[in-house]
């Protein structure tokens, strides 16, 4: 299968003759010129290379067919001389693309140099353009470097590059081909990015940060209020709720299950509760079955003998009681 880019390169007999002709009235045209003259189609390079290969394609053929006879050594020399008229005609054409990029760039400063015809790239080859393009960059490059605004306008004077706002596009961002307008870039513009607004933090000494706070008293109150109803909600919240006991777990379990359930936390939250409340009901109980192990209550290890009586707080008194070691002994 051939491709599409092969098909357009080739050319028939007809339409090779006519590329021939083409590029030798081009050479002709070129050769008293400065500056490039127009093409007469803009894939003029690509065409070229086409006619060359469709006279390459002949000599073969007729190598291969005729062996080396009059016909063939025609077609080597037509080829021969396709090839140095492209030669000649592409080298006159670079010279004359750097002379009118030199020119229409490297000119005198404030003058408009109307004897250089702008070039109208619809009649040239991209390649060329593209040539053309770099050949100005060079030269925008040395002027950078000797210096060339500061010789024509004397010392002391430099460019002045506008300022924008971020976010300003340049005209050349909403066109396709290269080098945009001008075919030389967009020109140098400087972006001004969005000012950050510095944070004034006031620096407060401690002494004026209590004198404010006591000339106030009523507000330290309600704060401290505050704080204190917040904290007795935690506590609240925090508060274990003992579980109803199983029927089928027994005295050792249930035991076993009081120490489990009154560890260091379950502690930590009945402090807390003294020291926020500073009253805590207890309730006084007595034992009705021994244990041999003790359990662990906020006051530390308690022994369970029968007939003993004990104060414990409203949480581990209700939890022996319906476990069945203990029963209330109000006073």
């Amino acid at each position: 299968m051939v491709d599409d880019a092969d098909n357009t390169r080739r050319l028939d007999s007809s339409k090779a003759k006519a590329m021939e002709e083409e590029l030798y009235a081009t050479l002709r045209q070129q050769v008293e010129r400065l500056h490039p003259v127009q093409l007469p189609m803009t894939d003029f390079w690509q065409r070229s290379g086409a006619l060359l290969d469709h006279i390459e394609g002949e000599l073969n053929n007729a190598v291969k067919n005729e062996g080396h006879t009059l016909r063939s050594h025609t077609a080597s020399r037509r080829q021969a001389n396709v090839r140095r008229v492209m030669t000649e005609l592409a080298r006159k054409r670079l010279v004359s693309m750097l002379n009118h990029a030199v020119s229409s760039t490297l000119g005198p400063e404030g003058e408009a140099s109307s004897a250089i015809p702008a070039l109208d790239w619809n009649k040239h080859d991209p390649a060329e353009q593209k040539f053309h393009n770099q050949c100005i960059r060079l030269v925008e490059s040395f002027m950078a470097d000797v210096n060339w605004s500061e010789m024509q306008k004397g010392a002391g004077v430099a460019h002045s590059i506008p300022k924008l706002p971020s976010g300003t596009k340049q005209l050349d961002a909403f066109v396709e081909k290269p080098g945009g307008l001008t075919g030389r870039g967009p020109p140098p513009i400087d972006i001004l990015m969005a000012e950050e607004k510095e944070i004034d933090i006031q620096e407060i000494d401690e002494e004026d940060r209590i004198a404010q706070m006591e000339a106030y008293p009523e507000m330290m109150e309600m704060a401290n209020q505050q704080t204190i109803e917040e904290k007795v909600e935690d506590v609240i919240e925090e508060k274990p709720v003992a579980s109803a006991p199983s029927k089928s777990m027994t005295l050792d379990d249930l035991i076993q299950t009081g120490s489990n359930k009154v560890n260091p936390i379950e502690k930590e939250v009945v402090l807390q509760e003294k020291d926020v409340s500073q009253t805590i009901e207890l309730l006084r109980i007595r034992i009705i079955e021994s244990s041999d192990e003790p359990i662990m209550t906020s006051d530390g290890e308690l022994n369970l003998e029968v007939g003993d009586v004990h104060q414990l707080n409203q949480v581990m008194a209700n939890y022996l009681i319906n476990s069945g070691v203990a029963e209330a002994a109000p006073l």
